[in-house]
């Protein structure tokens, strides 16, 4: 099966979905069981779209949370507030890259496999920054059970993930 085929596949198998609440529940507690998560400052996150897992109680847990803004084809991290940008997804308003030393990326996926492959939305703005930065930043992939595949076709630009955590049991 091919990218494409996978992503209609998940967005097919999102129409029926109805246990979102109880998988974001489980995913926001398995994050928090991390040690990655609990040894990070700054946390790369995403402010979810309808179709992604919110992690919003994250950011009540007193770390720095950054979050995702497109210029070209690069993407870049500042803090809150946010306003919605380019694809309808919440960004920041400040335009300003923050740095950071070391952080933890929680990344969206359309899917992902058990060996941290990952499928997104197509762009592959997640798998250039996680290329650029892998010295600095510890990755972690998040989905619905639904979306958690044994494995998926991958490219040679396709970054793998160091940890997949999904909404399953």
């Amino acid at each position: 099966m091919d990218k494409r085929k996978i992503r209609k596949e998940v967005r097919d198998a999102f129409s029926h979905f109805s246990d979102k609440k109880a998988e974001e529940e489980r995913i926001i507690s398995r994050i928090r069981a991390l040690e990655a998560y609990n040894a990070a400052n700054t946390v790369l996150v995403y402010h979810a779209l309808y179709d992604e897992a919110d992690l919003s109680p994250l950011f009540s847990d007193g770390k720095t949370f950054l979050f995702p803004y497109i210029e070209g084809d690069s993407m870049f991290f500042s803090p809150p507030p946010l306003v919605k940008g380019a694809f309808g997804i919440m960004e920041p308003v400040s335009r300003i890259e923050t740095c950071y030393n070391h952080a933890l990326l929680i990344a969206p996926a359309r899917a992902l496999s058990k060996k941290g492959e990952r499928i997104g939305r197509g762009k592959g703005y997640y798998d250039r920054y996680i290329r650029e930065n892998r010295n600095r930043i510890v990755t972690i992939g998040v989905c619905f059970s639904f979306q958690l595949y044994e494995t998926l076709p991958v490219g040679v630009m396709d970054e793998r993930l160091e940890h997949i955590i999904s909404g399953g049991l």
